[in-house]
């Protein structure tokens, strides 16, 4: 029986990790899950579209941390979407379909099943704004203000609802510095590791 594939991508902003993980999907013949996440688990939850949208890997509206496992406010907006979205991941990997999901704390959502490859991607400051300013035509200083915007949201969403360190080792398997390998190289190597990990029989853990 082939043994299914599962990757989380948590990425910085301008490091290229929606291009590696849609390549390393490819590359792997299997499914890829952006935004396309977002849809779904909106369909599955009933929220709204636009609702589940502006909650995309942000936090809306007044956001008050509990201490762990205080169950608050049960018709928080943020807390719905999240909810919903780690329902739905949760569903595509019980199913034994393979895939590729970035973003949206799947690795912390997935955390208690060692076979999936946990992955997080970044670059240095200057090489994610010289990108942002090539793929939107923004000025250094509109891609600047953009990147530091873009890796504030996705930090503080990621550590609302997780234990861990957006950007740190905890939770994840490998860390790569994209600028270093490239979209190729680094889905390449990552291809590698898929490999490597797939070796290894986890009913033995």
């Amino acid at each position: 029986m082939e043994r299914q594939i599962v990757v989380t991508i948590g990425r910085c902003f301008g490091s290229n990790g929606r291009r590696i993980g849609e390549k390393l999907a490819k590359e792997l013949g299997i499914n890829f899950y952006d935004r396309n996440l977002i849809e779904r688990a909106a369909k599955e939850s009933g929220i709204e579209w636009k609702t589940m949208g502006r909650g995309d890997e942000k936090l809306i509206g007044k956001v008050i941390k509990f201490a762990p496992g205080f169950d608050f406010i049960q018709d928080n907006p943020n807390e719905k979407i999240y909810r919903a979205q780690a329902e739905t991941i949760r569903k595509i990997v019980k199913s034994g379909e393979s895939c590729v999901i970035v973003g949206r704390g799947a690795d912390y959502v997935l955390r208690n099943r060692p076979e999936v490859l946990k992955v997080y991607i970044y670059a240095p400051y200057s090489i994610r704004v010289e990108t942002v300013m090539e793929r939107y035509n923004f000025s250094k200083e509109e891609a600047e203000k953009v990147v530091r915007y873009m890796d504030k949201t996705r930090k503080n969403y990621y550590e609302y609802f997780t234990d861990n360190n957006w950007d740190q080792k905890e939770g994840k398997d490998m860390l790569i510095d994209s600028s270093e390998f490239g979209v190729d190289g680094t889905a390449g190597l990552l291809k590698a590791a898929v490999e490597c990990k797939m070796k290894r029989d986890w009913d033995d853990l």
